[in-house]
């Protein structure tokens, strides 16, 4: 198994904090809102992005960023559209805020370092799986597709675990397959 990502304090990236879930739904709700100085960046997958997103987010993906031959030069693209449009903040999130967000987060605060450009870049800890379970309400899956802080939400990619609140379909039916949670195949 590969080492676990290190944290953004373990990096010492100091230009790069983290946004609890609870901290993040005003912003959100302002970003919803047309609100410009709050920019919400969504580093999933196509198909993760596509299952249910932050509403107001921008789905610039991973890869996009930081796997491409022109990954500096969308980023830098990407940065200085933000700031044209008027942001402050940018809030950066994956699924987990593990690995993806983390790392896109500190280029992207490293990047705008560079460049001079005024903006916050933060990561939203627990990424979109600590937004939907904290914006879910009560058991009832359909309440998230009728909220106005997710956006897209796909009921069936999505499945109740009594533990870990909302996953993703796939994660649980893999974890089903390898033995790891009762119910496998």
């Amino acid at each position: 198994m590969p080492p676990r990502p290190m944290s953004l304090e373990e990096t010492g990236s100091a230009h790069v904090h983290a946004i609890s879930v609870e901290e993040a739904v005003p912003l959100v709700q302002r970003a919803a809102n047309g609100e410009p100085k709050v920019q919400i960046i969504d580093v999933r997958s196509d198909e993760e992005f596509a299952s249910g997103h932050i509403t107001g987010a921008r789905h610039v993906p991973f890869s996009d960023l930081l796997e491409s031959a022109a990954a500096e030069a969308r980023a830098a693209e990407l940065l200085a559209s933000l700031e044209a449009g008027g942001a402050e903040t940018v809030l950066v999130h994956c699924m987990y805020s593990q690995s993806r967000g983390p790392t896109v987060a500190r280029s992207l605060a490293s990047l705008a370092e560079d460049k001079g450009l005024r903006l916050e870049v933060a990561l939203l800890e627990g990424g979109f799986h600590s937004f939907v379970n904290h914006v879910h309400s009560g058991g009832d899956v359909a309440a998230i597709s009728a909220g106005d802080l997710v956006s897209n939400f796909n009921p069936e990619r999505w499945r109740v675990t009594p533990d870990r609140g909302l996953v993703e379909a796939d994660a649980v039916d893999a974890a089903r397959e390898l033995g790891l949670i009762d119910g496998g195949p």
